[in-house]
């Protein structure tokens, strides 16, 4: 059994999905201990292959986990494949919380020490899980957004090969690793930029894969803001028409008239939506959040953009050196 990590615990609270039903009664039944719900979802979407709905739901109803109650089932069934699972959920959302907001210089030690034992016990329950059950990506794909925290790249690129034998299209798998090759996190523009459009050549009809193009095109955008302290050039480089026009391209694939968004495609789209906003093109803006329901908000007196017609020794500790 993996071991809990020391206190504080402290999850942060997700109001991501207050309309969501299933997920609501399902973050209550945890929080009282009780798991026969989210254990039959599970099992209804292992049987049919729904991985992404299955890490999107895991990601909002793990975080309300009493752990005290999932540590004595997994020590019950400790060949539960299902409750490791849970259990690497929890400890992934709850690295997160431990690790923080802010840049590595603004985190304490004791932070990332919280993170760190966190993320270890993730992988202990990952390595169970997938034992137990070799045919499903779930765990591989859980870990790998902690896994950023620590810079971990061949281990998250390990757990990426492994859900990806499983589940060549998954979309959440291939959007995890768009931050860690990123400029952001040491990597550079051009490799977060190369593996999005690797990404896209997997997409089938009806995927979400188009996020992982927004989202790379953002942090380029977001770097020169942020890192830089130049906001001509992020605006320059987000009005580019090869930019533009890749994305918009992206976009037109990603929402066919047939396409019917899950509620895992939520948070997807709000990387176009994100996109949009920023160049202040209404009118793809508005295509995009007639799925997500946004408000068009937008800045007092702002105008629409012109068109374009050619449109250290913590890692050691970590991996038990």
């Amino acid at each position: 059994m993996a071991s809990s990590p020391q206190q504080p615990v402290s999850l942060r609270t997700d109001n991501s999905t207050p309309g969501d039903p299933e997920i609501a009664l399902l973050k209550q039944q945890v929080q009282e201990g009780r798991f026969e719900g989210l254990r039959d979802y599970l099992f209804r979407t292992r049987a049919i292959g729904d991985w992404q709905d299955r890490l999107h739901v895991l990601a909002r109803v793990s975080p309300k986990v009493s752990i005290d109650a999932l540590d004595d089932l997994c020590s019950a069934e400790s060949e539960a494949a299902d409750l490791h699972m849970i259990r690497c959920a929890y400890y992934c959302e709850l690295a997160a919380t431990m690790r923080g907001s802010g840049t590595a210089d603004q985190v304490g030690s004791a932070r990332f020490q919280n993170a760190a034992e966190c993320v270890k016990a993730a992988l202990s329950d990952m390595r169970k899980s997938t034992q137990l059950d070799d045919r499903d990506p779930t765990a591989y794909t859980l870990v790998l957004k902690p896994l950023t925290i620590f810079s971990q790249t061949e281990l998250q690129q390990k757990a990426f090969a492994s859900a990806t034998a499983i589940a060549p299209d998954l979309v959440p798998a291939h959007f995890a690793l768009i931050s860690p090759l990123s400029k952001r996190w040491g990597g550079s523009h051009e490799a977060s930029l190369s593996f999005a459009r690797q990404a896209m050549t997997r997409a089938v009809p009806g995927s979400d894969m188009a996020a992982c193009l927004f989202w790379a095109h953002t942090l380029v955008r977001t770097h020169f803001v942020h890192f830089d302290k130049d906001t001509q050039a992020a605006k320059q480089y987000a009005l580019k028409p090869k930019v533009a026009t890749e994305l918009n391209e992206a976009l037109d694939q990603w929402l066919l008239p047939s396409f019917v968004p899950r509620r895992s495609s939520i948070s997807f789209l709000y990387k176009a939506s994100e996109w949009y906003r920023a160049v202040m093109d209404i009118d793809r803006l508005n295509r995009v959040i007639a799925f997500t329901g946004e408000e068009l908000k937008l800045p007092t007196g702002a105008k629409p953009a012109p068109r374009k017609t050619n449109g250290g020794g913590l890692l050691g500790w970590i991996l038990g050196k």
